[in-house]
């Protein structure tokens, strides 16, 4: 069977790439951009194969531009990118007959918000001449624009923007008059002396870094008013801003995403680049990143946590095989990888991302190209729908603890393992920010997981132990035994049946800088770190009628008051308690799930990974909620996306061994009539369940790596 199903791929797949090559080599027919379409942004640079520039030197021929054009249309691209982080041959005359077509132009920059990371503005954001010099600017940073006939996007502000450190905080006199009028009390002269008041080290932190926040909001009106057509963008990064600033590019946890807000924008735009160079995580886990796309779900579910909240579209920067984009990184190995686009692309895609702009320019490798276009033209044949097609609310949230963050100043970054662990194990699964926990309504989410939680503001605590009561579900391998200013409580405790637990884990330090043009090293470090200290135990007996003996890594050594011991480990302490609290339930597992998993995957133990997981797994099956989709097959991704007149089925092979899973969907909203593969324009079958739909699928196209397909689901006539 599966020897039928790889020769089939295969002779499509060859089909596909001789149809394309007679198109971009040979089509007369001059190729427009449909009228309904998902956004697909690329520099104008060269193409590594069919017609258009290759090696020539601009200025090109008005041949050569118009072949490339067209080349780039024919791979499913929709707009040109142009600007500041473009850095190809884009002109006026690009411009305009790009546009003849159809196109849209998306135009970058890095700024019109005068401070800098290291450094607050020459005049502070609340006096008049702040704003005053940011108008000067408008017009020589972003005036191009006003010359394009259909622009779709503008950057007016600083790409990635963090704090890098505390000297980019600012002590000037209207900000000290602020602050007090907000805190009522003296604003502290120095970050150090804020340190040794837990409460005002944390009000410091958030009001320094919303100063940012109080430029942005003054800047989004001024561009509104100078051009109102495009949409305002702006980039957030994919890790000083959601866990990982301690000791990194930031050196400290200050700025969050979602405490920032996103009232001064149009659309978000995501950045991150884990195939091309690295991902950020700390560590040992960034010498072995796996899974690979731990990270990027974990961040990607942060980024679509903040433009639903404030309803703003949500798009992403696409890391592509090229020099342009960070050619320190590049290797035979990434060569090889020429899948990396197209999977990287359709996992944002599934994520919820509206608009797609790669960075920085067309891949330059034939293959990598010409596997983007497939996937690209694929997703054109619907993109309009799917634009149409949110991804939804997951009925599992998990928690991302700012105050912790901030107060402990530890990274909460590599513990996109866990996120990883419990999106597979459950299905589907969002982030929810603390600031968000404001009753016990758990922001309509049925089962909230925390991982190494050991922070909680008081009224955050009480919100979470009267949801369990109402009826929710709280998953978790730690128990917060502390308050918002580091005062030790114990309503969580008490919430989930101990009177002791342990709350530490494996301490990861640095970065990894995986050069492959240098040599490798750890970034932020001047010696490399110590081999991490760890602490072991045994998983044994049974959970849920299965074996389990998987190594367990920082057990957390729980003393159970009235909550009841599911299973144990070899020296006896809990492996998993539970206990039911008026209509709800919680669970704790008695080790750091994250520590765990990723021993599995450094020692590659696939037999323990496997016995965690189903752990896991089972755990969410006992609470009864199901996801809209769940795979069997753990490396293998679905992920939907849908409307009320049909639904949009992800497949994505993150490098599964075995590229074969069942899939099980639920509570689409109709009665499923039909699944189509949209790439082959085949019906894959399926069978209906108690619960919805069920079916076999395979994402092998003469390799189980990295390829995608992607579902239509129509409802039944």
């Amino acid at each position: 069977m599966n020897k039928f199903f790889l020769i089939l791929f295969l002779t499509s797949t060859l089909c596909g790439i001789v149809q394309l090559s007679a198109q971009v080599s040979g089509e007369h027919t001059t190729p427009r951009v449909p009228a309904s379409y998902f956004p697909v942004s690329v520099q104008f640079t060269p193409v590594p194969s069919g017609k258009g520039w290759h090696d020539e030197r601009p200025p090109l021929t008005d041949e050569t531009m118009r072949e490339t054009i067209h080349n780039i249309i024919l791979h499913g691209c929709t707009h040109i990118a142009a600007g500041e982080f473009s850095h190809g041959g884009a002109n006026a005359s690009v411009f305009d007959y790009a546009q003849s077509l159809g196109m849209k132009i998306d135009f970058t920059s890095n700024g019109v918000q005068l401070f800098k990371r290291n450094e607050p503005p020459k005049y502070c954001v609340y006096s008049p001449e702040y704003m005053d010099s940011v108008r000067t600017r408008i017009e020589l940073v972003l005036g191009k624009v006003k010359n394009l006939a259909s622009p779709h996007t503008i950057f007016p502000f600083m790409d990635e923007p963090f704090h890098a450190d505390t000297t980019a905080f600012d002590f000037r006199e209207p900000v000290k008059k602020a602050f007090r009028k907000k805190y009522g009390y003296v604003m502290p002269a120095s970050y150090a002396a804020a340190r040794r008041d837990p409460k005002k080290h944390l009000d410091f932190v958030n009001f320094q870094s919303s100063l940012f926040v109080e430029a942005w909001r003054k800047i989004y009106k001024e561009v509104k008013q100078y051009d109102d057509r495009p949409l305002v963008v702006m980039t957030h990064d994919s890790h000083n801003t959601m866990g990982g600033g301690v000791n990194s590019d930031s050196k400290y946890a200050i700025d969050d995403v979602f405490h920032w807000g996103g009232d001064f924008v149009d659309m978000f735009l995501y950045d991150i680049y884990p195939y091309t160079m690295f991902d950020y995580r700390y560590g040992e886990c960034g010498q072995i990143p796996k899974p690979r796309i731990s990270q990027m779900h974990y961040t990607m579910a942060q980024m679509r946590n903040l433009c639903t909240t404030y309803g703003k579209k949500l798009g992403f920067w696409l890391g592509t095989y090229n020099e342009g984009w960070f050619r320190r990184y590049l290797n035979n190995d990434m060569r090889n990888q020429y899948w990396m686009e197209r999977e990287l692309a359709y996992s944002a895609i599934a994520g919820g991302s509206d608009f797609i702009i790669t960075g920085i320019n067309i891949p330059s490798d034939a293959r990598h190209w010409e596997d983007f276009g497939r996937g690209m033209r694929a997703v054109q044949k619907v993109g309009g729908a799917i634009l149409q097609s949110p991804k939804p609310k997951a009925r599992a949230c998990f928690l991302f603890p700012r105050t912790q963050y901030v107060q402990m100043q530890e990274e909460c970054f590599n513990v996109g393992l866990t996120f990883e662990l419990c999106l597979r194990a459950f299905g589907e699964l969002d982030i929810i920010h603390e600031e968000q926990i404001t009753d016990d309504k758990m922001n309509g989410y049925d089962i909230l997981v925390m991982a190494d939680v050991k922070m909680l503001p008081r009224e955050v605590a009480k919100n979470i132990a009267n949801f369990v009561k109402r009826g929710g579900i709280v998953i978790a391998d730690c128990v917060p035994q502390f308050d918002a200013y580091i005062k030790p409580v114990d309503n969580m405790k008490e919430l989930f049946g101990i009177c002791s637990s342990q709350t530490d884990r494996v301490i990861q330090i640095g970065q990894w800088n995986p050069f492959s043009m240098l040599p490798p090293r750890w970034a932020f470090l001047k010696t490399p770190p110590p081999a991490p200290d760890k602490r072991f135990d045994k998983a044994m007996g049974q959970y849920a009628n299965s074996d389990i003996s998987f190594q367990v890594v920082t057990p957390r050594n729980c003393t159970p008051t009235d909550a009841c011991v599911e299973a144990r480990m070899k020296s006896g302490t809990p492996l998993l308690l539970s206990r039911q609290v008026g209509k709800g339930k919680c669970y704790l597992f008695g080790f750091c799930l994250q520590d765990t998993y990723f021993q599995t995957w450094k020692e590659n133990d696939e037999k323990s990974r496997a016995e965690l997981q189903k752990m896991v797994h089972d755990v969410f099956v006992s609470t009864g909620i199901r996801a809209r989709a769940y795979s069997s097959n753990p490396d293998m991704e679905v992920s939907l996306r849908l409307n009320e007149n049909e639904a949009y089925a992800f497949v994505i092979n993150h490098e599964a061994p075995n590229a074969i899973t069942q899939v099980e969907l639920c509570d689409l909203g109709f009665e499923v009539g039909q699944i189509l593969d949209v790439e082959w324009g085949r019906t894959v079958d399926f069978e209906r369940t108690a619960q919805g739909i069920r079916f076999t699928i395979m994402a092998v196209e003469g390799t189980p790596t990295g390829v995608t397909r992607l579902l239509k689901i129509n409802p039944k006539k």
